[in-house]
Order: structure tokens, then sequence, then C-alpha cells
């Protein structure tokens, strides 16, 4: 979609909305999305499975658990990928990264020799989003809405349309840019030699040697109070920290209650980045209470992709999922995910719907009144969750969800240690999981409600039913029209999925 269609149907969602009464604007819920960078399934206290783990009673978060106790918890939400970028241009656009193309952290890891990765990497959206692409903050600030960006973006590549958040309809936008880590937890973040613009937002907290979640949030806070002064525009605001991706460098101020028998060092510090977490979602949530926002705020605890695993420790575990960050696996991007939304969930609710980050684009558009153009609705990948968040149904989706990831991750110690870390593509169905492995062609068939750690393949028992999914992940990638890897010896694109009979 090119940018000059694009900002027509902005233009004419704005006419749309000048034609309602003003009240009806003013009384739209803000949208406050709390985005925690590589936070696992199960790395707070509020379990995500049907049991408690030890993640769950070593992790010390009571601000994500008063969240909960407040909201509705989703036991089985998905992010689009098992990396970030993937992850959060969908969160912005609604399409799935197979769709855009936008399939690796940005820039990604390029081409390596043979005896390195086997196959050659697609060409992909390596820029990230740009002027073609519409985006929810553009929809929303189109109809009246204050739009705010604090902490990590990575939605574009240095020198891009995307790198800097106010190309892609935020007012505000504070220490984001590029890059997809801070480089330090500690002054002065990882600046270098002065270049590095998304930490001159920072600058007055490096004299205190500030943590650098601690310094996020009082800019968060600033802004909360900037727009409780314009109570007549709603807001969405993305909160979205740095933390708790590498480098794994803790709270100097928490990390001694974590210093337990059998405890890492690379533990101790996470699960301190953890708390920090914690903590700054509680201060939100203190002010948000204090400028009587609290009510008219839809709160949304989320990640981006699974816990760390492979190594920097490991600082963490996902289990009962097996692999993690960058991984075909549950563990590459099953993520705990809290909304809170005031009068309408139900405190302490419960829901075990599949559900993906491309979901919350037509959803915030939806709870925020925003009709979705049909020139932008036919290209979407996510549904309205709405009927979900109120209990009042079950929700139809144009596909199955999907996965497709046709990069290599990490370097080759990393993929002969956990060979789930490969080029990949995945589709759910039910209870039922596929993953299909483009260097061997290979299927692994799943049932996740009797096999939560994807230890048994049942490919080959049950072929009848691998056949279907890898048919139905064919076609969805089909119309997706997404990119394979090339093979080195043709130079030609791999084959989409294709069930055989190989499954060791």
């Amino acid at each position: 979609m090119n940018k000059v269609p694009a900002l027509f149907l902005i233009i004419l969602i704005m006419s749309l909305f000048s034609c309602r009464h003003n009240q009806q604007i003013i009384t739209r819920p803000n949208i406050l999305f709390f985005l925690v960078d590589d936070l696992g399934w199960e790395d707070t206290g509020v379990p995500m499975w049907t049991d408690s783990v030890e993640n769950n009673r070593y992790f010390r978060t009571p601000n994500i658990a008063r969240l909960a106790a407040e909201g509705m918890k989703f036991t089985q939400a998905y992010a689009s990928s098992p990396v970030c970028s993937p992850t959060r241009t969908a969160l912005m656009t609604g399409m799935n990264p197979a769709r855009t193309h936008i399939t690796n952290w940005i820039p990604g890891r390029g081409n390596h020799p043979a005896e390195d990765q086997w196959l050659l990497i697609p060409h992909w959206r390596i820029g990230g989003l740009d002027h073609r692409d519409v985006t929810l903050p553009e929809l929303l600030k189109a109809t009246g809405y204050t739009t705010v960006h604090v902490g990590k973006a990575h939605l574009g590549r240095k020198g891009t349309v995307g790198a800097n958040p106010r190309h892609l309809g935020f007012d505000y936008s504070v220490a984001a840019s590029y890059r997809g880590g801070p480089g330090s937890y500690y002054v002065p973040y990882g600046r270098i030699h002065g270049l590095d613009s998304q930490m001159i937002d920072l600058e007055e907290f490096f004299p205190d040697s500030l943590y650098l979640n601690d310094a996020l949030t009082i800019m968060a806070l600033r802004l909360l109070d900037t727009l409780a002064k314009h109570p007549e525009n709603p807001f969405y605001f993305n909160m979205w920290h740095y933390a708790v991706h590498a480098p794994i460098q803790g709270d100097p101020k928490l990390m001694d209650k974590y210093r337990l028998p059998g405890k890492t060092e690379a533990q101790v510090q996470y699960a301190s980045m953890v708390e920090s977490v914690d903590r700054s979602l509680g201060k939100i949530l203190k002010k948000l209470d204090e400028l009587g926002m609290a009510d008219n705020t839809i709160v949304i605890f989320w990640s981006d992709n699974g816990g760390l695993v492979s190594h920097s420790g490991p600082p963490t575990t996902n289990y009962p999922l097996s692999s993690g960050k960058g991984s075909s696996h549950e563990g590459g991007y099953r993520e705990p995910l809290i909304v809170r939304w005031p009068g309408r969930v139900k405190p302490g609710s419960v829901c075990s719907d599949p559900v993906i980050t491309d979901d919350f684009f037509p959803t915030v558009l939806a709870i925020t009144g925003v009709r979705v153009p049909d020139t932008i609705r036919r290209h979407l990948d996510g549904t309205d969750i709405t009927p979900l968040l109120l209990q009042t149904g079950g929700i139809e989706r144009p596909h199955p969800l999907v996965w497709h990831y046709p990069h290599y991750w990490g370097w080759k110690a990393l993929r002969v240690a956990d060979s789930t870390i490969t080029p990949f593509s995945a589709i759910r169905e039910g209870d039922w999981k596929l993953i299909y492995t483009y260097e061997k062609g290979r299927c692994e068939l799943y049932n996740l409600a009797e096999d939560i750690g994807e230890k048994h393949n049942l490919a080959k028992e049950k072929p009848d039913v691998a056949q279907k999914l890898c048919g139905d992940l064919r076609s969805v990638l089909q119309v997706m029209g997404a990119q394979t890897p090339i093979d080195r010896e043709t130079g030609e694109a791999v084959g989409l999925p294709e069930f055989t009979e190989y499954t060791d």
C-alpha cells in the first residue's frame, strides 16, 4: 500500500469523526500499552500455566499481579515472531510478518558461509516500517488521540523513516530510535561518543546514575501529567521498556534479595530487572489513579518474544515450554498477556483462547470507535478480540495463527545446541501445532493440550493431521506472499511447506 492512498484514508477517517458529537470523542478510552522486551511466558509472579512454576515463586511482581487481579489474563497469547521487530511492526500494522516481509529483527543477521548456514536468507524489508505503512498511532491521531512513545521502538533501520516514531504517527517520542538494545542500563546507557540520539533525551539523569528503567519511568510520568492537562483528548501511550533485553544488568538496589541457593549471577541480575519493570508499572498505575485517569484507561501488558534461554547465563527458563527467543517452539513466542479495562473486563478473569500480536491493531481500533476502511481491512491478519475481553462470545479468524521466520537467529554454536533455532514456519489449529523447518523440509506435529513442552513429534503417528496442517500453512503463506530462504546451489527460493514422511 503506497502512502498517497494511506493519507487519503486518514483524511477520510478524520472527516467521519468530525461528524460525531465532540463528547463521543472525549469519552473514548485511553490506551496504555506496557511492553516488556524478551519477557518469557512464566517470567512473572503470575502463573500462565495450569500450575505454578519455580519462576512464578522466584520473581517478585506485585504490580503485575495487581493488574491480573483487576483485569483478564490470557494463558495462550502469542507474539507474532520469536524476535522483536516483526512482532512490534505487526502490532503497529495488524499484518503478520509473513505479509509485511519484516521477518527479522532490524537489521538482522546477514548471510554467512555454507558451513555456518545451509540456506541463504530471502530478500526482506530490512528497513522496517516506512511511508507505505498505515500505522495504529496514525489512525488514532487522525481521530483526536494524542499519541506517545517512550522507550524502545526498533521499528526501522538506522537512517530510515521508521527509525523515528514521530514519522510513524507519534506526537511524542522519548529515548527511541533504530536500536534494539540499550547498550547498558547504567549511565550513559550505552551512548557512543555522544552520537546516539536515543539517549540524549535522558541526559539529565546521568549525574544521578539513574537506572535506565527508572529514567524512562520518570519521563513517562511527566508525559502523563502533560496529557492530564488536556482531558478533552484521549491518548494512546506506548510504554515500551528496553528491559529485560540483554545485556543482563540488574538494578543494584534490588539484587540482594534474589541471591538464593542455586541461583546463578545471571538469574539474580535478571530477576532484579523484572522487578524493576514491575516497579515501573506500579508507578504508572499509581499516576493514573492520582490523575483520575484509571477508570478510562485500558492497560495492556505484553512481551514481544520469548525469554532468552540460549546464552547470557542463561538468565531464565521458559519451563514448561521448550526453548526460547529465536526458536520455532512455544518458548520462542508464547507470552504473558494481561488486559485491564475498568468497568468492562471482569476482574480476575482468564481467557484460554489463542490470540496473537496481530490482533491488537483491529482490537484497539474497535475499542476506540475507529472504523477500519475496507482497503486496509482486507490486508489485516489480526482479529478484533473484544468479544473475548467482554466474554460475549468467540471470534472468527480469516486464517489460523501462523508464524514465519525464514532466517537464522544467532550463531552456529547456538543452533547446534538447540535444533529448534532454525528457519521455520508454523501453524496452530485448535490444540494442534505444526512446525515446518526449511533446511530439511521436516514437519513436527504436536498436541499442545497434551504436550505443551513439544517433546513428542506426532507427524509419523498422525500423518493425516500433519498433511492437513502443512497444506493449510502453505495456503496461508501463499495468500500472504511469504518469502522463503534461498538454495545456495540453484539461487532459487526453496518451496513453501510441503508434507513428507521424513520426521527424524
